[in-house]
């Protein structure tokens, strides 16, 4: 009586421990937010002319986010959800470096005109 006992008290923990484990597995959500957010970001860092100016982090941003979408289309949504956020991050890098080059390449621009509107002056003023 007590061997059965025991066998049936070990069955029943048995059996809550799988239930908990496939609760636990089913626990965390599809990150759709978190793909449709990369997403967004890498169409952002590529209209910011990302390709030119940060080629190397758009590039990675769009593996990750490749990476994670298998991971979602094999229900492993912690895997997704981590690289969706790591694309993200990667996006948003390379959206801030495109347009700090693009910031940079327009001061250029505008020292090289102010430098020959300054030459242009000395020139017209000797005659």
């Amino acid at each position: 009586m007590y061997t059965s006992f025991l066998r049936n008290l070990l069955l029943t923990f048995c059996f809550v421990s799988i239930i908990l484990l496939i609760s636990a597995c089913n626990s965390i959500p599809k990150p759709v937010g978190e793909l449709a957010s990369a997403k967004a970001q890498i169409e952002t860092a590529e209209t910011n002319d990302a390709n030119h100016f940060a080629p190397v982090e758009l590039d990675r941003a769009k593996t990750k986010l490749n990476e994670a979408e298998k991971a979602a289309d094999e229900k492993n949504y912690a895997t997704a959800k981590r690289l969706a956020d790591e694309s993200l991050s990667d996006g948003k890098l390379a959206t801030a470096k495109a347009s700090a080059a693009r910031a940079q390449k327009s001061a250029q621009d505008m020292r090289d005109t102010i430098q020959t509107m300054g030459q242009e002056l000395e020139r017209v003023q000797r005659y």
